[in-house]
């Protein structure tokens, strides 16, 4: 028998210490998505955090060190929640490329529509908060850059070239796909979800030049 064996997790209600811990972590984050998707970054303090999860501002410095750390957790899977959405819808759209792309920005406007919060915190507060702004400028083209990859091989080689840096045409569509869904998501266009779409692959197949 090994004497150093480690003694089994302690356990209340049935729960570890870790497993306790997680989902502590877990209710942070749901009212850091909350708070941020309904009321914007400003409200969304460390306090008003742990008031809506229920638990004392120690369980939050448990699971976070700052409140940035939290922002950047709720964006990463508002954002990696709408890859996932894309990418699960690819394998039956059309085999044409223009059916590809509106295949994709239908899934992401799926996406929103299914919960408006997913794009006031992927839109609207990486404009209002120096952290997601900063975040966002990184993690937004990587949507983008998944619809180019529906191009032909040839067309998404004159759309990416460049020197490791974010691509002319990628920042451009980027900055345009923001302020169209935005907008949307606002109700400042009348416009349908499928109108939406449409045009965001006329405007992606225009700007990319594809011929």
């Amino acid at each position: 028998m090994n004497s150093a064996a480690q003694p089994p997790p302690t356990t209340w209600r049935g729960s570890t210490m870790a497993g306790r811990s997680a989902e502590r972590r877990e209710q942070l984050v749901r009212a850091g998505y909350e708070l941020l998707g309904d009321e914007g970054a400003a409200a969304t303090t460390m306090r008003a955090v742990c008031r809506h999860a229920g638990l004392s501002l120690r369980y939050f410095y448990e699971s976070f060190p700052d409140r940035e750390t939290l922002l950047v957790e709720v964006y990463d899977r508002t954002a990696h929640g709408l890859l996932d959405a894309v990418t699960t819808g690819l394998p039956g759209a059309p085999a044409d490329e223009t059916g590809r792309i509106r295949a994709t920005f239908d899934s992401a406007a799926r996406y929103f529509e299914a919960d408006p919060r997913r794009g006031r915190i992927m839109f609207r507060e990486t404009l209002a908060d120096d952290t997601l702004r900063a975040h966002g400028t990184s993690v937004l083209p990587n949507f983008v850059m998944l619809a180019i990859a529906q191009l032909s091989p040839a067309a998404t080689s004159r759309a990416t070239a460049g020197t490791g840096r974010i691509p002319m045409p990628v920042s451009a569509l980027s900055g345009a796909l923001v302020a169209l869904f935005l907008d949307w998501l606002a109700g400042n266009i009348d416009t349908t979800r499928d109108e939406v779409v449409e045009y965001a692959t006329r405007l992606t197949i225009a700007l990319l030049d594809i011929t």
